[in-house]
């Protein structure tokens, strides 16, 4: 069973994210609004919480708090817009470059919500299904780049990063689906068959085809999800991409896609989160099953305890300045996040352990290297 705080928190979320009517008696008594607000900046959906808490009667919330909130959701809007100006101006010179780039996730997924700007804003990221036309995008951004912006610039797994202002921005020549071993053998040839769809657009923005989205979405936030936590604003963005495109979908190429990635049993899972927690419309997610609702439970009580990448999770803290204990307790408590999930999806429990050990020596060892640094001056 779901706490009442997270019922709550729920009820709060299906009210900003579908335009409905709030059940004002869940918060009557036994209501702590500061923490359901902190807990909206976990899961980085502020924006639909602060205007869900505007439906409360008048004194039911602290003035205080309810100003803060609805200075938040102006600061959610600001920055929307700010970050849709670097999109348009950012696909205005690739495509006067003559490439083919698309906008996954982010600003695009936004265009399914009711208001796009109160969905919290985060990266820019720009895929190239091309690997020749990413190549010739990062050299040419790379030539106007100052060295102060440059972040990463991995040829390996194809993927620069950089700033344009104040925005985080990232160039992607190949997207993983690194959930387990189906996924990841499969996940290219998907993506170039997909590829082969013509575009969607929004104005001068180019997105990907329904047929890309409608798997990328998902299989991006459960990547995440297995390797280490996500925000509620992933489930959300793939709910309202769902329904947003419900009559574009084709169910039955859907239905392959997944079977081909090994993802059927997963999907199902989450959209039983979705319907039954979440308050996404049945007729909106596909593969809907009656009988697993409490494995849906189990993932939005996990979610809610980790928060978005799993950095609020308090088995990864530790405030031992002994700096080998406080790794110690990060690794053990990821390890701990991964395997959480080991009794219904084993392989993709495991799955990523191997890279976690590699990722988790390399991070261990660069900070202690930057922290003695530190100390030798």
């Amino acid at each position: 069973m779901l706490d009442k705080k997270t019922l709550q928190f729920a009820e709060l979320l299906k009210a900003g994210l579908w335009n409905k009517q709030l059940d004002q008696e869940m918060f009557r008594d036994d209501c702590d609004f500061h923490e359901l607000a902190m807990m909206s900046l976990r899961q980085t959906v502020t924006g639909l919480i602060g205007v869900a808490f505007m439906q409360l009667p008048k004194g039911m919330v602290p003035r205080a708090l309810q100003i803060a909130l609805l200075k938040k959701v102006s600061d959610v809007e600001e920055r929307n817009r700010r970050v849709n100006k670097s999109v348009a101006e950012s696909f205005a010179w690739l495509l006067a470059q003559g490439l083919h780039p698309w906008l996954i996730k982010g600003q695009g997924v936004a265009q399914d919500y009711d208001d796009p700007l109160k969905r919290v804003s985060g990266d820019i990221d720009v895929f190239f299904a091309d690997e020749k036309e990413y190549e010739f995008a990062r050299r040419r951004m790379l030539s106007v780049l100052q060295p102060s912006e440059l972040k990463a610039d991995n040829r390996q797994t194809l993927n620069l990063e950089f700033m344009d202002g104040d925005v985080y921005m990232e160039f992607h020549g190949r997207v993983l689906a690194e959930i387990n071993h189906r996924s990841n053998r499969h996940f290219a040839a998907f993506t170039k068959e997909a590829a082969q769809l013509p575009p969607r657009r929004w104005g001068n923005v180019t997105l990907p085809p329904v047929r890309f989205d409608a798997v990328f979405i998902f299989t991006h936030l459960v990547r995440h999800y297995f390797g280490g936590g996500i925000g509620l604003r992933q489930v959300c963005d793939w709910m309202r991409f769902m329904h947003s495109h419900a009559d574009e979908i084709d169910r039955e190429q859907l239905h392959a896609d997944l079977d081909r990635l090994g993802l059927m049993k997963i999907w199902q899972a989450f959209a039983a989160m979705a319907v039954e927690q979440l308050g996404c419309p049945r007729e909106s997610m596909p593969f809907y099953e009656v009988g697993v609702e409490q494995r849906g439970e189990q993932i939005l009580r996990y979610i809610m305890e980790s928060g978005n990448f799993g950095y609020y999770d308090e088995r990864t803290k530790s405030n031992s300045k002994v700096y080998i204990v406080r790794r110690f307790v990060a690794f053990w408590g990821h390890l701990q996040m991964k395997f959480r999930n080991f009794a219904a999806f084993p392989e993709e429990s495991v799955y990523g352990i191997p890279s976690f050990l590699k990722d988790g020596m390399k991070r261990t060892f660069a900070s202690k290297q930057a922290e003695s640094l530190d100390e030798n001056g």
